[in-house]
């Protein structure tokens, strides 16, 4: 509840002195039995205590029960919207429930209540009514007791709504029937778990003194996630190479770099819709699918590991747990979406094999019986000798023949082709497992390394072709886009412009 509306909360029922004193709310204003006129000011304040004063505070509402107890800062401000609360930073005294100790609480809204609680001012005093059940306090909407550390207390109760401000509620005394009105914080219609913080994960970013291997970019610095769950028959697993991650099970893949930086933003922060349950039983996580996730992800970020938990998808919303914190969450789809409903083709690079240009020494291309090869050879330049001795890279001209020694335009030509060549993409997993001689292969060689890597491709259907690199299987492409790239090698060996892709 807002800060201006803080004080206009359940008018309350003492007109206390520490050594305790009758109840304001069990007379009436004038001090006489009954009033029949209703009268109203700007702020009719009932009790005045400071928040330091408060011992507990018994919440009974349609929901449930609940007490609010005072906290030392460091056990209770377990949320980022507790401790940017300006109440909490100017009291040395913060607020938590009874029962839930070890969760994450969001302190605002403890502090908002309790406050609300105690410190009564009314907008209207209605007087004394024949009828305590026209107002609905006769089988209120919620009951509290205060209780303050010098031994006094008081309890009041919370009625039906007004007719005119449907913020504004009916309220009176345990054991009187003179009436107020006032503003309610939300809190005290609600059960324990309100208070509950719905900030699941939160990674800090990583701090401008961690070592250089830690400032990754937006100051997140992934070095493993594993992702597993019914959605991953086969887990997948990311581990970081040089700069970046790359997948090494259930084999070894480039990342999908789009893919790869939803998915890691999509664990950097998480936010929940709404708390489920506290403390769940083994009932309870058969219950929300939690005792057989739908999806894990294990990852280290900024040195620190997490384990994110999602159980039976319902609608568009999936329960979560977070290793370490019992509550159980409910999150919308969209939030997990980039992690928990991928598949391993989805995260992993659609493109077969991207050998760098300079470092390829030839290229045999074969299909049935006819067979191409591209030979390439480079030459230092002069200039970056002297460089290449202080480190630098050295740099090369390059040319190129084609078959029977025929000479090739190297810029332009060749190099369109090249990635033409490299930029075959594959679209699905294959139908089959590839056997029998493959439709058509390539093979690369380089200068400066000895051996071959190479990428054949097998029928799989009359329209799709299964590339395997090295032996493993990469996925399917369209047999045309592999048709194109012949037609294309078929015009470039005659000499013909081949336009960049």
């Amino acid at each position: 509840m807002k800060s201006s509306t803080r004080n206009l909360i359940v008018a309350a029922v003492c007109a206390a002195v520490l050594g305790g004193a009758a109840f304001a709310l069990s007379r009436s204003p004038g001090g006489g039995e009954s009033s029949s006129a209703a009268s109203s000011s700007p702020g009719l304040e009932l009790v005045s205590k400071k928040d330091q004063d408060v011992a507990s505070m018994k919440v009974t509402n349609k929901k449930g029960s609940y007490t609010l107890v005072p906290a030392p800062k460091s056990a209770a401000s377990s949320s980022p919207a507790a401790s940017s609360s300006a109440s909490s930073a100017a009291s040395s005294v913060t607020y938590t429930v009874s029962g839930l100790e070890g969760c994450p609480i969001n302190t605002s809204a403890t502090e908002s209540v309790v406050k609300n609680g105690f410190s009564l001012v009314a907008t209207k005093n209605l007087g004394a009514v024949s009828s305590l059940q026209e107002y609905g306090l006769a089988d209120p909407q919620a009951s509290v007791e205060v209780r303050f550390k010098d031994g006094s207390s008081f309890s009041y109760k919370i009625g039906g709504q007004t007719a005119t401000d449907a913020s504004a509620y009916y309220m009176c005394g345990e054991n009187s029937n003179n009436v107020y009105v006032v503003s309610v914080d939300q809190g005290l219609l609600e059960d324990k778990t309100y208070f509950v913080s719905k900030e699941i994960l939160a990674v800090p970013e990583s701090s401008s003194s961690s070592s250089a291997s830690d400032a990754a970019a937006g100051g997140y610095d992934f070095t493993q996630i594993s992702l597993s769950g019914a959605n991953f028959p086969k887990p997948v697993r990311f581990e970081k190479t040089g700069s970046g991650l790359a997948i090494t099970q259930p084999a070894a893949y480039e990342a999908d770099a789009d893919k790869l930086n939803a998915l890691e933003t999509a664990l950097e922060s998480l936010t929940a819709d709404t708390v489920e349950a506290v403390r769940p039983d083994a009932a309870a996580l058969k219950k929300y699918g939690l005792d057989r996730p739908s999806a894990v992800a294990e990852f280290t970020v900024n040195r620190k590991s997490y384990r994110l938990l999602l159980g039976a998808k319902t609608g568009s919303s999936y329960p979560a747990m977070l290793d370490g914190v019992d509550v159980v969450y409910t999150v919308t789809q969209d939030k997990v979406a980039p992690w928990a409903e991928q598949n391993l083709l989805d995260l992993r690079s659609k493109l077969i094999y991207l050998p760098d240009i300079e470092t390829v020494q030839s290229v045999k291309i074969t299909r049935g019986t006819e067979t191409h090869e591209i030979l390439v050879s480079r030459r230092e330049k002069p200039a970056s000798s002297s460089s290449a001795s202080s480190g630098s890279r050295k740099t090369y001209t390059y040319t190129v023949t084609g078959d029977g020694g025929k000479t090739l335009k190297y810029d332009g030509n060749y190099q369109n082709f090249y990635q033409k060549l490299i930029g075959l993409t594959i679209f699905a997993e294959p139908q089959k497992a590839p056997s029998g001689q493959p439709a058509a292969t390539v093979e690369y060689r380089y200068f400066d390394k000895a051996g071959a890597d190479t990428v054949a491709f097998y029928a799989d259907g009359e329209r799709r072709l299964t590339a395997v690199k090295n032996g493993a299987v990469c996925g399917d492409i369209a047999k045309s886009s592999l048709d194109d790239v012949f037609d294309v090698l078929a015009r470039f060996e005659k000499g013909e412009t081949i336009p960049a892709a």
